[in-house]
């Protein structure tokens, strides 16, 4: 999976088979008008790069639109209609706005207390689990810390059936000497709370932080990079949203449906910072209607322009994809959003960013299956967890039965055969 020319073929052949099925992707486009340079190399936008900007922009009038009060439909569209599809701004997800209002501002403003309940809640990214340990444990800090107390709860959840994860991430544990993974994970909570408060003081560059972590076993890009931006959102931290960004096999992905040239993995993050810079002129160029985040209308961030290649991805395969089932339907009301606090520290507005000594050679990536270990009906359609050759367990990705028959058949073959 990744090449260029599988991919080109795939964009071209979903609007034929389904020509009225997005309002933001269409072959008839013109393409856009733009000379892209960057570190000397040139690039050339297909199609998908100005459908890039227009998704943005969409998925956030509905979220803006939902919060507004008003009735579905949200959207035209009839993809972003039937499928869910996550906020352009990561801070708006239903996890970041819990963690900002109750993990981070709720109980003492300590570094350390603070670090230690992010930490907490991002090893389960589970309000319930989050809430319960809470509830039941008093003091609830990293002072009065007894392991007994958490396994207690932990233990009293499992045996009771309630999911103690979400379904969002892959978490793999690492073997710290117990069974269960939730065990594991409160022991490696552990080990990172050793050091963990004073590498956040201590770190010139947010890649320092970024670095430490990948040090522990099972902790990969994927996992390291969600914890990071979580532990941003606090004052443990004070660095700005613009110094570092970490692709996965999503945002790759919909990077290369952007330009037509191979894009080497020593530039991809150079072309995203290129995104992230050049955002207003492709929102005015695209006469899009999009006024940022919140009173001082923040622009996307570069974990925003990240998540959203990944959203971009699936929104182009889902283009060619018959629609099955209900229509996707938001649940619960959407209240005022809280932006973190420590978003107006000063001392983010001063971008550092660690240069590498040696870049990495211009590679080509290319996505090559290592294993299918689950899969799941999704929207009427069969989905497989896929392991990734060269990747971390953390940056596993359900991919739809049709993509993977075509680049992958026999191992798709090789797993049925066990089901």
């Amino acid at each position: 999976m990744g090449s260029n020319p599988k991919r080109k073929s795939y964009e071209g052949s979903a609007q034929s088979r389904y020509p009225k099925r997005s309002r933001l992707y269409s072959t008839r486009a013109p393409l856009p008008p733009l000379d892209v340079v960057v570190r000397g190399k040139s690039f050339e936008p297909t199609l998908a790069f100005d459908t890039f900007w227009k998704l943005a922009a969409e998925r956030h009038a509905i979220e803006e639109r939902r919060r507004s009060g008003q009735p579905p439909p949200w959207t035209k569209d009839p993809i972003l209609q039937s499928h869910k599809f996550c906020n352009t701004f990561r801070i708006l997800d239903r996890g970041c706005q819990y963690l900002v209002t109750e993990v981070i501002e709720k109980g003492s403003q300590d570094p350390t207390e603070v670090t230690f309940r992010v930490l907490l809640f991002s090893l389960f990214t589970n309000i319930n689990t989050y809430e319960t340990l809470r509830k039941n444990i008093q003091p609830f800090t990293w002072s009065r810390y007894k392991r007994k107390e958490y396994e207690k709860v932990l233990r009293a959840l499992y045996a009771r059936g309630i999911a103690i994860y979400t379904g969002a991430y892959q978490k793999p544990a690492p073997d710290l000497g117990f069974t269960e993974n939730f065990m594991n994970h409160l022991a490696l909570m552990e080990v990172l709370m050793q050091e963990m408060p004073d590498v956040l003081t201590t770190a010139e560059y947010m890649a320092d932080v970024f670095e430490w972590l990948r040090t522990f076993k099972s902790i990969g890009d994927f996992t390291a990079y969600q914890l990071l931006l979580n532990l941003s959102y606090s004052n443990v931290m004070s660095f700005s949203d613009h110094d570092f960004v970490v692709m996965c096999v999503g945002s790759r992905r919909g990077l290369r449906r952007c330009f037509r040239e191979d894009i080497p993995r020593s530039m991809e993050v150079d072309l995203v910072r290129w995104m992230q810079s050049s955002q207003d002129d492709h929102f005015a160029r695209l006469r899009l209607s999009f006024n940022g985040l919140g009173d001082q209308g923040h622009p996307m961030m570069l974990c925003d322009i990240e998540h959203t290649l990944c959203e971009l991805d699936k929104y182009i395969r889902k283009c060619g994809q018959s629609s099955k089932g209900r229509p996707f339907a938001g649940t619960g009301e959407l209240g005022e959003y809280r932006l973190p606090k420590a978003w107006s520290d000063k001392a983010r507005q001063v971008v550092r960013i660690k240069n590498k000594e040696e870049a990495e050679p211009d590679i080509v990536e290319k996505f090559v299956v290592q294993s299918i270990r689950a899969h799941r009906l999704v929207d009427g359609m069969i989905e497989f967890l896929v392991f990734w050759e060269g990747y971390e367990d953390d940056e596993a990705t359900w991919e739809p039965e049709d993509t993977l028959v075509e680049d992958a058949p026999t191992i798709v073959k090789a797993y049925i055969k066990t089901i």
